[in-house]
């Protein structure tokens, strides 16, 4: 299970096993852009989660939804990168599911409102880690990989 957590400058990755109900990290990471304008950085984006997908040959991916929250432009901005990794998951041929952070949150810590300090301690956790996966959008990936695995479980 590939999870992504997207941004235009910074997009984190996680590949979490599932078997039989044991999760394990098996890789994560994050693409940092370097291209100055928007349509270079979705696609650095699009490429490199391409290669992760050839790489780590996950059978399917979640991504998280895009938060409005109060700055539209933000929001916009970053639903363009989000843009960018659901076109390189389809181009890889994987079902893709989304899910909003608020339940990502609520599946991994318990609670929707969490902060990103309560969801990486409990994702350490959960992945049986030692200490807490860096960097922050990467373990934040890892919480979106964690949350498909767990709704995948659910009855329909």
């Amino acid at each position: 299970m590939l999870g992504v957590d997207p941004g235009t400058r910074v997009t984190g990755w996680a590949v979490v096993d599932d078997e039989r109900g044991q999760l394990r990290l098996a890789a994560l990471g994050v693409i940092r852009t370097r291209a100055d304008d928007l349509a270079g950085r979705l696609a650095e984006i699009h490429a490199a989660l391409l290669a992760v997908v050839a790489q780590h040959q996950p059978a399917e991916a979640a991504v998280e939804e895009t938060f409005s929250g109060r700055n539209p432009r933000t929001a916009l901005v970053i639903g363009q990168g989000r843009g960018a990794a659901l076109a390189a998951l389809g181009a890889a041929g994987l079902a893709v599911a989304a899910y909003p952070a608020r339940s990502i949150k609520r599946c991994v810590a318990g609670a929707g409102g969490a902060d990103k300090d309560a969801v990486a301690r409990m994702v350490a956790l959960q992945l049986g880690l030692a200490r807490l996966p860096q960097p922050r959008d990467a373990s934040d990936a890892c919480a979106v990989a964690i949350t498909h695995c767990v709704q995948r479980r659910m009855p329909a």
